[in-house]
């Protein structure tokens, strides 16, 4: 009997032969016959789409047991098996897929044996049709994933081998390797890393590389007279202040490569303004490849083949001119054209990138040349400057506005240029006294007081600083001494080292800053896989709080995504495993206490994470794999922030299930008549409740408790105040969440459906009761300080509309009332907690202000508010101006046209825009150009538009391939159009009848079995059970209904602009085929979808 292939790997084929010792001759047509008859029936000989997916999930499978192979730590043999497989018996889909993946690689010494046979064979290879496809697979397979290969300094075999093996192929090249700038940077690393081992090697190396291999796309500063243009934008906008160009003739032609340059130069300011906006405004990370990705803007646009020397401190003086322009753009919008709106959280991470990031990008890239930092200063526009100081001048005196963006105003306020010159000073990329040499109108500071190195300090007890030398250590031994209600108090400087680093954290470095932020994010995550209830609860108690703009700075070093991640896993899954054991373990009350809280503050990070981050739950897990988000309770506990359902069902249960229902109506029953009647909690409620099921119980008893007052159903008011004191209880803290935020519509529905005086009285000191106790459990103040602030200035919004007395209308709930204190309490209350740390969304005038009603702008609760000043037919009106008339920035920044976009909804938005310029360009052309309508400049203007489009739906290159498979998978039109789904089906029911798949299995099985011979029987053994019967039933079942896969690409992307015209090309194409939509409008569609596709592959992300 001979043995079936069919469930055993090439993983078992190679450890099976390194046991008997198989010659590597040999071991090679071994391979080959077992990877015929493995996959002979899965990959056939056609180009079709099926056996490209098939031969890619192949290779994938393979390379992964290659991987495995290489760490294994097995005989070296291995190596010389792989290199056969892959270089000897060439195969180009299967490099493809291995290449990437040797980064896992992690024993270096299979490595260099690898790198040393590859290096034998080609040097020996003279097989044309091999060498053909090697040169096919260099640019794009092969030598960037090298170059990219993370090398062990101190493995200087390793090193050499990995160069030779480089030398021998690149020796094979029939023509110049071109590769992507991306790569240029990991390439010099390499060559560092050769200089400092074999520097008669790397000689050899750099003229091989310096003849063979170029970087495309390498042009950067281009001295010509556009490079004045581009140095000095307009600031204003939407005032366009035309280019020299526009001066000039418009290019006859509108194609060709001088129609490209006009083209190229007229779009370079905006394309830079919203590549940097979105990349901060999406957390994307500013890591060792951000300079590269920058350079590739213009490239990009450019096109040209031919590279050219890439000139760092260049570069790095164009991004900081850039960047400074673009927060001078982004001021200046917000205070001329955002007066509807508080948004203040893309301006820090604005302030963050250009004071942090930017001075270590110029540590890590440039040549040490303090003159890089000096000329980008002295190159930004007077305007540009003079915007920036209107802003801070107004930011100090808000009262004494001046709408003349170029008037001159006082210098004395500091603002974001000293921030980026002072930590210039900390990194040692400049003295001290550079920033009054060159601020000389602003000397104000003293260069003794600035700190000259990046070291992070702490103040001891006794007064003296102490440097911080161990980050991750030090936060560890801080966080365990930490005594969470001292966070708090900020009256005077902490003892606590950790929390004195989160106070002070905006005058850290650069540098200190982002090794803290990592360390932070090291931390949390090895807290939540030790289930370290104590580390986890006191460190999202200060992130959460994010003293001094601590957790947004961190969020800009690490990004959401892993924060969120991690806390997710812990709050979905791992919190309620952990508990059961260690209460098993332990019956510590303070262990008890820990829990509760851990979980608390861990959801309640969440949310911060959500509501004021922006970060979606939904999209971070689809981006992880987890489909299955009805499971999640983070993501329905979240989603449903503002909702308590009238049902009562316990945590888990079925709301259809009797057995829930009757324990959840048995739970209920339990805690109202504990919270109520007895006036105690027993231990075995407690101890049968944990947090994550109060965080919904609380709310429903507190909503029942509150309607009963309506119906006037409660004979003791003082017992209700005695039971909602539990409330406050640690372990019941997480109930907290959900009722401020139903309070909002709660409190609205009292104000509005003219309920009597005595209920609202009741309600506010209910509500006094839990906002404002007299006392409070020391476990309990920190918590119910921040869960309070997460929603304060919508309830601070409502309190104070219980204030203002309407004039027409007598009678109603008055602040002369004699209850009215109450209420003047609770909303001293929410701006105490909205005042404790840095808020964002708020208008700052909440904090100082009683009211506002009598001044000109009202006060704002709401971080967009429309007004019947600035409607939103306005609003979108000026956006859709600023495409049109080419402006170098939006009319609006990015955080506000998303709150519009959301508010018009994204389709609406698409399609206004898109009619609206449409009619405009046939009917007067473009403004500010000579020969307005031109075919040229209306292109113009739909990059402009459709480059914003693409940038606002993908974040990465993985999400722009997701986005282009899409749209290039023209299955999805035609099955739509033609009903080709259900079709196939019968189609493939057919096949069944008549041709009898099965059998044709069975043949090709006895067929694959006749070729096997004794060396694979000999290596896994016969197979004894071998019996195909339910394999055939499952197979009849595949052929005859295969269910339609998760598509995650349009998951995750379900709002974007991207989507809407991929439905809108499919529904025309429908109806153009049906007859019912003209060739015009359809081909117009088409063009659009055309433009966006272009962009898309286009576009640097």
């Amino acid at each position: 009997m001979t043995v079936s292939l069919q469930d055993k790997s090439v993983y078992t084929l190679i450890l099976n032969c390194v046991d008997k010792q198989v010659p590597v001759p040999e071991f090679l047509n071994l391979y080959k016959e077992f990877y015929s008859e493995k996959f002979s029936t899965v990959l056939g000989n056609d180009d079709s789409e099926n056996d490209i997916n098939n031969t890619i999930e192949v290779s994938n499978n393979l390379s992964d047991d290659f991987v495995r192979l290489l760490n294994s730590k097995k005989p070296i043999v291995i190596a010389e098996y792989l290199t056969e497989i892959l270089f000897g018996n060439y195969n180009s889909d299967l490099i493809k897929s291995f290449m990437p993946k040797l980064s896992s690689v992690h024993e270096n010494k299979m490595l260099v044996h690898f790198f040393s046979r590859a290096s034998l064979h080609f040097s020996t290879l003279n097989d044309k049709l091999i060498i053909d496809q090697l040169n096919k697979d260099l640019p794009d397979s092969i030598i960037p994933n090298l170059f990219t290969l993370e090398v062990n300094l101190t493995d200087n075999e390793l090193t050499v081998t990995l160069f030779k093996f480089l030398q021998s192929i690149v020796n094979l090249a029939t023509s110049p390797i071109i590769l992507s700038t991306q790569y240029s940077d990991g390439s010099q690393d390499l060559l560092r890393k050769l200089s400092k081992v074999n520097k008669l090697l790397y000689r050899r190396i750099s003229q091989v590389f310096d003849s063979k291999i170029s970087f495309k796309d390498s042009k950067h500063l281009i001295k010509d007279i556009r490079q004045e243009y581009i140095s000095s934008p307009s600031i204003t906008s939407p005032q366009f202040i035309s280019s020299p160009l526009s001066m000039m003739k418009t290019p006859m032609s509108t194609s060709g490569p001088s129609a490209a340059k006009y083209k190229d130069l007229k779009l370079l300011r905006y394309y830079k303004n919203i590549w940097l906006n979105n990349k901060i405004i999406k957390w994307e990370p500013i890591n060792s490849d951000f300079l590269a990705r920058y350079a590739s803007i213009s490239n990009s646009i450019f096109q040209e083949n031919a590279p050219s020397p890439q000139i760092t401190d260049a570069l790095l003086t164009d991004l900081i001119e850039t960047s400074f322009t673009c927060f001078a753009q982004f001021v200046s919008n917000k205070q001329y054209h955002q007066t509807n709106a508080n948004l203040n959280l893309l301006e820090r991470q604005w302030i963050i990138f250009i004071s942090k990031h930017l001075p270590i990008l110029v540590l890590k890239h440039s040549s040490s040349n303090p003159q890089v930092v000096t000329n980008a200063l002295e190159k930004i526009d007077t305007k540009v400057i003079k915007a920036i100081k209107a802003y801070y001048s107004e930011k100090d005196d808000m009262k004494n506005r001046n709408e003349d963006l170029f008037e001159d105003y006082p210098t004395a306020s500091l603002d974001i240029r000293h921030d980026f010159i002072k930590s210039l000073i900390m990194l040692g990329l400049q003295p001290p006294q550079f920033i009054n040499d060159f601020l000389r109108d602003d000397q104000i500071l003293d260069p003794k007081s600035l700190p000259t190195t990046d070291d992070l300090f702490i103040q001891t007890q006794q007064g003296t600083q102490e440097i911080v030398s161990n980050i991750p250590t030090f936060i560890t031994d801080s966080l365990n001494s930490l005594e969470l209600q001292t966070i708090l108090n900020h009256n005077n400087e902490p003892n606590n080292g950790i929390h004195q680093i989160f106070l002070n954290f905006e005058s850290i470095s650069p540098t200190k800053q982002k090794e803290f932020s990592e360390s932070i994010l090291i931390t949390l995550s090895e807290a939540i896989d030790s289930c370290n209830f104590t580390i986890i609860t006191k460190l999202c108690a200060l992130l959460s709080f994010n003293f001094s703009h601590s957790l947004t700075s961190i969020l800009s070093f690490c990004t959401p995504r892993e924060f969120v991640k991690i806390v997710m896993k812990f709050v979905d899954q791992q919190w309620s495993s952990a508990i059961v054991t260690k209460k098993e373990e332990s019956d510590d009350s303070d262990e008890v206490i820990n829990m509760s809280l851990s979980f608390s503050w861990a959801l309640l990070l969440l949310i911060n994470l959500n509501q004021i981050y922006d970060i979606s739950l939904v999209n971070n897990s689809l981006n992880d794999g987890n489909t299955n988000l009805e499971n999640s309770f983070s993501i329905t506990f979240i989603s449903r922030l503002s909702d308590i359902p009238d049902e009562f069902i316990i945590e888990g249960g079925n709301p259809k299930d009797t057995e829930s229902q009757l324990k959840s109506h048995k739970l209920i029953q339990a805690w109202l008549s504990d919270l109520f009647v007895n006036g105690s909690i027993s231990d075995n409620l407690m101890q049968n409740t944990d947090a994550k099921q109060l965080a919904s119980t609380v709310p429903f008893i507190f909503k029942q408790v509150l309607y009963a007052l309506e119906i006037n159903a409660v004979a003791d008011f003082d017992s209700i105040i005695g039971g909602v004191e539990y409330f406050l209880q640690p372990f019941m803290l997480s109930g907290l969440i959900k009722i401020s935020f139903w309070l909002e519509d709660y409190l609205l529905h009292l104000k509005y459906a003219d309920k009597q005086d005595d209920l609202i009285n009741k309600v506010f000191k209910i509500l006094n009761t839990i906002f404002n106790p007299n006392t409070l459990n020391e476990d309990s103040q920190t918590f119910h300080k921040a869960v309070l602030r997460i929603n304060a200035a919508r309830l601070l919004k409502i309190f104070r509309q219980f204030k203002k007395e309407p004039q027409a209308n007598y009678g109603v709930y008055s602040s002369d009332s004699q209850e009215h204190s109450v209420l003047d309490t609770l909303i001293d209350k929410m701006v105490s907690v909205l005042g404790f740390s840095p808020t964002y969304y708020v208008d700052p005038r909440l904090l100082s202000s009683d009211s506002g009603y009598s001044q000109q702008k009202p006060l704002g609760y709401d971080r967009f508010m429309i007004f019947n000043e600035n409607p939103v037919n306005k609003i979108m009106a000026n956006q859709i101006n600023s495409f049109w008339n080419l402006h170098s920035s939006t009319y609006y920044n990015l955080d506000y046209l998303k709150e519009v976009i959301n508010f018009v909804t994204p389709i609406r938005f698409l399609t206004d825009v898109i009619q609206t310029l449409d009619y405009k360009l046939n009917t007067y052309g473009v403004p500010a150009i000579r020969n307005k309508i031109t075919s040229i400049e209306s292109e113009h203007v739909f990059d402009y538009l459709f480059y914003f489009l693409v940038l606002f739906d993908c974040e990465t290159q993985i999400d722009a391939a997701r986005m282009i498979q899409l749209f290039e998978d023209d299955s999805d039109y035609n099955a739509v159009g033609n009903n080709e789904l259900p079709q196939a089906s019968l189609h493939a029911e057919e096949n069944n009848s008549t041709k009898n798949p099965v059998k044709t299995e069975d043949e090709s099985h006895t067929k694959a079995e006749d070729i096997q011979d004794d060396d694979i029987d000999m290596l896994f053994g016969e197979n004894e059970t071998s019996t195909h019967i339910t394999e055939e039933e499952v197979r009849i079942i595949d052929d005859v209904f295969t269910p339609k896969k998760f598509d995650d690409a349009r998951a995750l992307k379900r709002n974007s602009f991207g989507i809407i015209l991929h439905d809108l090309k499919s529904l025309h194409n429908i109806s153009y085929k049906n007859g019912n939509t003209s060739k015009d409008e359809y081909d117009r569609i088409s063009k659009y979808h055309d433009k966006y596709l272009h962009m898309l592959k286009a576009c640097v992300f």
